[in-house]
């Protein structure tokens, strides 16, 4: 297994995209499973706190490498869940079909196609592990990449014994990063344009997030508001404590 957080990425953003260190690191990975070595396990797992940007930049990320992208949900059964990939896959199939057609008519377009398969709250299936056993065994059937998106716990539970051969495929371990100023340097002109912001008030901003992306663009989406209201095109750390920001807890409050 390796962990490839310091890997630099080669795939970059388009217009309004911001190139934050977790975007980098998803294309990374990325890359990473699409040329392994032939013999190598193509699973990656890429973790970490909602908000922390991994739903955003796998989704972006598949757009731009035509990557199927599958967002999963908690009351999916094993045919919803085949049937989610197909829709993905926008292939016609027969909504009678068995669950074991349905299952090779997805590796059968997985593997023809050879397109990256990107599932999003893949906490959902190790909530039902036989979601995580068709996971396990799509990729085994095609050996196209697969790339597992969900919160900081997912690699402690798939390291249970009941998932160890799902556990077993996978070669990349991705931890999503914490916000920086650098990366709130980024995403500032996007979501808050025409405002100049101070080294100091931007880090004010990622130390108010908690390593949150959303939170930093729900505090730019604000100071946009603020600042045209206000007729202000600069902010520094004196006028960014005066002005209550959008917590991810309630009440409101300052920095």
């Amino acid at each position: 297994m390796s962990n490839i957080n310091s890997k630099p990425a080669i795939a970059r953003p388009k217009g309004g995209v911001a190139a934050i260190a977790t975007f980098d690191l998803v294309a990374a990975t990325l890359e990473q499973l699409t040329n392994r070595r032939v013999g190598m396990d193509g699973i990656g797992v890429l973790y970490g706190p909602s908000g922390w940007g991994k739903t955003f930049s796998s989704n972006t990320l598949a757009l731009e490498t035509r990557a199927y992208f599958v967002q999963m949900k908690a009351v999916w059964t094993k045919k919803t869940f085949l049937q989610k990939i197909l829709d993905e896959m926008k292939f016609d199939y027969d909504d009678h079909a068995s669950i074991p057609e349905l299952f090779d008519m997805v590796t059968s377009q997985l593997g023809a196609s050879r397109r990256v398969l990107i599932l999003d709250e893949f906490n959902r299936a190790i909530e039902k592990p036989i979601l995580a056993q068709i996971t396990r065994e799509i990729f085994d059937s095609t050996q196209t990449p697969l790339l597992l998106v969900g919160e900081e716990q997912l690699p402690n539970v798939m390291a249970r014994s009941q998932f160890k051969q799902l556990y077993r495929r996978v070669s990349a371990w991705a931890e999503a990063q914490d916000v920086t100023v650098a990366d709130a340097a980024k995403l500032a002109p996007i979501y808050c344009p025409g405002v100049g912001f101070e080294n100091a008030a931007l880090a004010a901003l990622v130390t108010f997030s908690k390593g949150s992306v959303s939170s930093v663009v729900k505090c730019f989406n604000q100071l946009q508001e603020h600042c045209l209201t206000h007729g202000i095109d600069n902010m520094d750390f004196a006028s960014l404590q005066k002005i209550a920001l959008p917590s991810s807890s309630h009440p409101k409050r300052k920095i």
